[in-house]
């Protein structure tokens, strides 16, 4: 009898290996591919004419204080909000101290407000709604942050994690099936927010879970897109937003490569992912109707042989109308563009992640 309950006991154990082998294999295949393309250099004429300056920081002082450009947004009024994250890393584990968010007049470059300081831990996207209160995604708190136009808190999004949660979520990225259920209202690592009129707002939560998710005022969710992958209305690191006049959203699917076009109600309307398009980091509609990207290059992207920094526009149905850029230090040039705006005029500002700055891209009238 104890013979045979030894081999029940191998034979038990044999199986729960197998089980166990075959589950590991399981949950570590359904990984996303990183798309890297071809994509081709400026053809002569291809260049929109644009004048180039740097907006800010202007100073010694200034540049001692800037930190990585994460984030750009333009007011009703015209102003320039600009996110750093004040010479702290992305992967920062403390408050920062020090202002991250700079309020500017774009035409002068005179600094209007900075504030932030001692709220964020490491600030990724920006906007400012229609009422004027500034909105930042934390990608280390894990919150979403509306802010008043003098720089007040006035409420967090985004739920606590318990004390498994962090680790549960860094097994998922080298197992991408393993399920980590999570409430509806927490984020991992959450890159940008779109406000509504309504005071409505859509999230990229995108570093880990690879979701686009609307949510009303009071941080009630209304829909959500869910779904890591290359299909439509799947993702692979959603990194910038922007709405139209007419709801409809415009998603930076970074290591897709691609902008994919959603409607209010967040059904999937279209996919933009020609090879003049790049890698878009941010995308923003000017009230020209045109959307503008940055192409951030690959060299963040497992291509880094393939440092690339542009600016493309495209027309209302994803055709590309000019591109224009190039890699470096230089006014004009960028180094891994993270986010754009466009102003009621049409000037493009561009936050150079790299370098440390906003820069203007004036339209030659």
């Amino acid at each position: 009898m104890r013979k045979r309950s030894r081999v029940r006991l191998k034979v038990a154990a044999v199986a729960v290996a197998v089980a166990l082998a075959g589950a590991a294999v399981y949950m570590a295949g359904g990984k996303t591919e990183t798309v890297l393309k071809e994509v081709p250099e400026l053809a002569p004429g291809e260049e929109a004419d644009y004048r180039a300056s740097v907006t800010w920081p202007l100073s010694e002082a200034d540049q001692s204080g800037a930190g990585a450009a994460s984030g750009v947004a333009v007011d009703s009024q015209g102003y320039l909000y600009y996110l750093h994250r004040a010479g702290y890393a992305f992967n920062n584990d403390e408050i920062i101290p020090e202002p991250t968010i700079v309020k500017l007049d774009p035409a002068s470059g005179e600094v209007l407000a900075e504030f932030g300081a001692g709220v964020f831990q490491s600030p990724h996207g920006l906007t400012v709604a229609a009422d004027g209160s500034v909105w930042v995604t934390d990608v280390q708190l894990n919150e979403v942050i509306k802010l008043s136009a003098e720089g007040e808190v006035l409420r967090r999004y985004g739920k606590q994690y318990p004390f498994y949660m962090e680790t549960m979520l860094r097994l998922r990225n080298v197992l991408p099936r393993l399920p980590v259920p999570q409430p509806e209202a927490m984020f991992a690592r959450p890159t940008d927010v779109v406000v509504t009129e309504q005071g409505e707002f859509i999230v990229a939560d995108g570093y880990r879970n690879k979701r686009v998710a609307k949510f009303t005022a009071d941080g009630e969710l209304v829909w959500q897109l869910n779904a890591d992958g290359s299909g439509d209305g799947q993702f692979n690191l959603p990194h910038g937003l922007s709405a139209d006049r007419q709801g409809r959203l415009y998603v930076a699917d970074r290591k897709n490569a691609r902008i994919q076009v959603l409607s209010p109600d967040g059904e999937w309307l279209a996919s933009w992912d020609g090879p003049e398009l790049g890698r878009p980091y941010g995308v923003e509609v000017g009230a020209d109707g045109y959307v503008y990207a940055v192409d951030g290059g690959d060299a963040l992207d497992g291509g880094s042989d393939r440092e690339r920094s542009r600016i493309v526009k495209l027309d209302a149905e994803g055709r590309v109308v000019a591109r224009w850029g190039s890699w470096g230090e230089g006014v004009g040039q960028m180094r891994t563009p993270h986010d754009i705006a466009v102003d009621a005029s049409g000037n493009v500002y561009v936050a150079d992640l790299d370098n440390n700055r906003v820069q203007r891209y004036s339209l030659e009238r």
